[in-house]
């Protein structure tokens, strides 16, 4: 019964991004980017479940709600100073998402 539990704490990318509410190709590119810790095993990607949580226990500590804001009342300055719309910004995101 042992193998039936750890079988269950290793995900694949799909199971992953199930898990992570995020689309499989973004996985990739974090794992590429060693971003989000995993292990390459020949061509297939493996997650270990409670790995991915400390990780996501770690990435919001490091994003608290004062860290948050104090980035966009920076932003929001620097726009300003800069006179970039908001409008711009987000044509510029556009962009970037469609590759």
């Amino acid at each position: 019964m042992a193998g039936a539990v750890e079988a269950a704490e290793i995900m694949t990318v799909r199971e992953l991004a199930e898990y992570l509410k995020l689309d499989p190709n973004t996985i990739y590119r974090k794992f590429r980017s060693g971003e989000i810790p995993g292990v390459k095993i020949g061509k297939a990607v493996r997650f270990k479940r409670d790995v991915v949580d400390a990780w996501l226990r770690r990435m919001s500590w490091a994003w608290g709600p004062e860290k948050r804001a104090g980035l966009r009342r920076w932003a929001e300055g620097f726009a300003r100073q800069s006179a970039i719309r908001e409008e711009d910004v987000e044509a510029a995101i556009a962009r970037r998402r469609a590759g």
